[in-house]
């Protein structure tokens, strides 16, 4: 099974979204890993949280930069974009030397 369809069946089953749109969401969620962990590619065993992390995304849609909304005496919190369990996980691919800045070296 690929990512798409693993998406596809996380997400409610009556969800249109397109399969360009998730791959779009699959990808920024790859790169948001990499990022974290400071690497060019990613470990074959993390595939799985691409998926998770993509559908965090994906269920932010729309909230983009919010940390907390009140409407109507409902509270809805945010939690940050990498959960704990997720950096609990990711601990275990310590950043390469020399990564720590690497993107801030980069040329546009």
């Amino acid at each position: 099974m690929n990512n798409t369809e693993a998406m596809r069946i996380l997400l409610p089953s009556d969800d249109k979204t397109s399969d360009f749109r998730l791959g779009l969401l699959l990808e920024q969620a790859e790169n948001t890993l990499l990022d974290y962990i400071g690497r060019d590619t990613l470990p074959k065993r993390l595939n799985d949280m691409v998926v998770q992390l993509a559908v965090i995304m994906f269920n932010r849609l729309g909230n983009e930069g919010e940390e907390k909304r009140e409407e109507g005496g409902i509270s809805v919190s945010f939690s940050s974009l990498i959960t704990e369990d997720m950096k609990q996980r990711l601990k275990n691919y310590p950043r390469k030397v020399g990564a720590v800045n690497a993107a801030d070296s980069e040329n546009d």
